[in-house]
């Protein structure tokens, strides 16, 4: 059990093999199996036994499509600075959990400094943004600030997690 949303993880070893496949998957998760096998210089068998086993132990989290916002009305891309007022554990628990309940809100980051979290919002437009806002992030629970910084323009997004 963890409190907080708090895991802790301890290091898969990975030989170059096993980093070859992770980059190929990043790039396309799509690729077949075999593909993978004739890249990596391994028969399907074995290749599909290592990914297997990469997700098994959590390297591999799942496989997601990654859409252009912009086509399905969601374009303009928002980061909020969350300060909240108290720091009790059961609060915590609490504003993470509503904060799962909310699509439009990507990722979630507890964060050290000034702020306590960094959210990763989309919305339609600005009336879009400032519904949810109102309606959704300002009755989080214990929150006593919130900063909105706009994305203008994103330069680099979504890239891979280098292996080596």
């Amino acid at each position: 059990m963890y409190s907080c949303g708090i895991k802790y993880y301890h290091m898969i070893d990975l030989d170059d093999i096993d980093k070859q496949i992770i980059a190929l998957l990043q790039e396309n998760a799509r690729i077949s199996n075999r593909e993978i096998a004739k890249k990596v210089g391994l028969t399907a068998t074995p290749t599909i036994e290592r990914v297997k086993r990469l997700e098994r132990k959590g390297v591999i989290k799942g496989y997601m499509a990654v859409l252009e916002k912009e086509k399905v009305g969601k374009g303009m891309t928002v980061f909020v600075k969350v300060t909240l007022s108290i720091h009790q554990m059961s609060l915590l628990d609490e504003f993470i959990e509503v904060i799962q309940g909310i699509p439009e809100i990507l990722s979630c980051y507890h964060t050290t400094g000034q702020t306590d979290f960094l959210l990763h919002v989309v919305a339609t437009d600005i009336a879009d943004y400032e519904r949810l806002l109102r309606d959704k992030l300002t009755t989080l629970p214990d929150v006593q600030r919130l900063e909105t910084t706009m994305v203008l323009r994103a330069i680099k997004e979504g890239g891979y997690i280098p292996t080596s």
